[in-house]
């Protein structure tokens, strides 16, 4: 099974230096960004085994303002696109208790098992 998680998180912080793995604490520091890999699941098979993997990743922006959101979006989509993921989803929300903005962004992509992006 393939992990590009480093690679990933790596794309993000060129765009935020704080990118969790589960949701912003409470103290958190906006713009924040929370970064995991929704799936990771056999593609195809060669061989008697796997050759392709479907991988994809969650990213969730958060920020004082959907402007904030918006340009963040922006930016994170160079930089994930530029690795071959392919946005697949884009939802805005808006986060009561936080105050926040919040924006959800779903990335997918085929990989071989040596995490090579092929699509």
């Amino acid at each position: 099974m393939p992990d590009i998680t480093p690679d990933v998180r790596a794309a993000i912080q060129r765009v935020l230096q704080q990118v969790y793995y589960q949701h912003p604490a409470q103290l958190a520091v906006f713009p924040c960004a929370v970064l995991y890999e929704s799936a990771n699941a056999e593609a195809a098979r060669a061989d008697g085994k796997a050759h392709l993997h479907e991988i994809e990743f969650t990213l969730e922006l958060w920020a004082h303002t959907p402007g904030e959101t918006h340009a963040l979006s922006q930016a994170a989509d160079a930089q994930l696109s530029a690795l071959g993921l392919k946005r697949s989803a884009c939802t805005d929300l808006y986060d009561e208790p936080a105050a926040a903005h919040r924006r959800v962004l779903r990335y997918r992509a085929l990989c071989d098992a040596n995490g090579v992006l092929t699509q």
